[in-house]
């Protein structure tokens, strides 16, 4: 009877979100398509311009995959800059009383992981991308989350598509994750599919085949969030991931996709005592950390496990806690279409 009643409700829900879905669907196509008639205008940057973004609202993994490209582009001898809008910035960065260091986490992350290449956070992407080229002499821009910013020109139009929700029900935002209809994707230059070791093979080819239906000549390159090691919260000693096989484990997390932090804890043979999630980018308080402390000691695991996202908004706080705190490191790995992927960048840059 509940899950009868659960349905009714949701039906309801998704008939009432309808009209609302129409019209944003209608502002975003109006908007679409006053920039290809050049009705809105776009424009070039004077050095190459990667876009990295997705169709849905949530986590697809754009974050790593931003890493991944600037370090790639590093390798190759160019001097890169990542441009983002800042979403969610509102933690201030230790050491700075001034309202213009307040950040958020990604860019906490990448200035952990990629300290030396520049993140720009500005809502004027142009303006962020003069910038670099000025300040800090960039040769390669990569536009975080920015497949529906058509201000700015690109020369690589990359979009995510996470295998564990590709097509976010198929209906635009209320109704639905869409964030623009999946003919938008028609506008993509490489598709990266993420998560594909976390769903069978089966489920890889429905998605790839119902891609096929959309974009029939888009590449589509397959990729991986591969845990690569376990840091320690409190002195960053590094411990290898098999560690957490057979261990009682609690976790909690504020990122976009939950479920595959959960899949990738649960392969690596850890317990779950418990399982905490915040909405993404939610920046936690001193009382909110007590009462998840108190929730992981009422269920006595043998340490906390959280993402490098978490690790960052956290900071110093960490005298807080009663067990040790882990941060699940992660990275991409490219598994099936690496010379696709390979190809593309190497063909902006010449």
């Amino acid at each position: 009877m509940e899950e009868e009643h659960s349905d009714v409700c949701s039906r309801v829900i998704q008939k009432a979100l309808y009209p609302f879905s129409k019209i944003y669907g209608f502002v975003v196509e109006t908007r679409i398509f006053f920039y290809k008639k050049g009705i809105l205008k776009c424009t070039r940057l004077p050095v190459p311009v990667i876009s990295v973004g997705n169709i849905t609202v949530g986590g697809t993994g754009k974050t790593p995959v931003v890493e991944y490209i600037a370090r790639y582009l590093q390798a190759k001898g160019k001097r890169v800059a990542i441009l983002s809008r800042g979403y969610a910035a509102s933690i201030r960065q230790e050491n700075n009383s001034s309202g213009k260091n307040i950040c958020n986490d990604e860019y906490l992350l990448f200035k952990e992981n990629i300290p030396d290449v520049p993140h720009l956070l500005n809502k004027d992407r142009i303006k962020g991308g003069l910038e670099a080229i000025k300040r800090f002499q960039a040769e390669c821009l990569v536009l975080d989350d920015g497949f529906q910013h058509l201000r700015l020109a690109r020369d690589l139009n990359i979009v995510i598509i996470d295998a564990l929700n590709p097509f976010g029900h198929e209906q635009i935002i209320p109704r639905g994750l869409l964030r623009e209809p999946l003919e938008g994707l028609k506008r993509a230059d490489m598709i990266m599919l993420s998560h594909v070791d976390q769903c069978s093979r089966d489920k890889i080819t429905v998605i790839t085949n119902r891609l096929r239906e959309i974009v029939r000549h888009v590449p589509i390159v397959e990729t991986v969030h591969k845990p690569i090691c376990l840091e320690s919260a409190r002195d960053a000693t590094k411990v290898d991931i098999h560690c957490l096989r057979g261990k009682r484990v609690f976790v909690f997390c504020a990122i976009g996709n939950p479920v595959s932090f959960r899949k990738s804890i649960e392969n690596l043979g850890a317990e779950l005592a418990g399982f905490r999630v915040f909405s993404d980018h939610h920046v936690y308080t001193p009382s909110e950390l007590q009462e998840l402390n108190a929730a992981a000691r009422s269920m006595k695991p043998d340490a906390i496990v959280i993402t490098q996202k978490d690790r960052v908004k956290i900071g110093n706080n960490l005298s807080v806690w009663d067990f040790p705190v882990w941060t699940l490191k992660i990275e991409i790995g490219v598994v099936n279409g690496r010379e696709i992927f390979e190809n593309k960048i190497n063909a902006i840059l010449n």
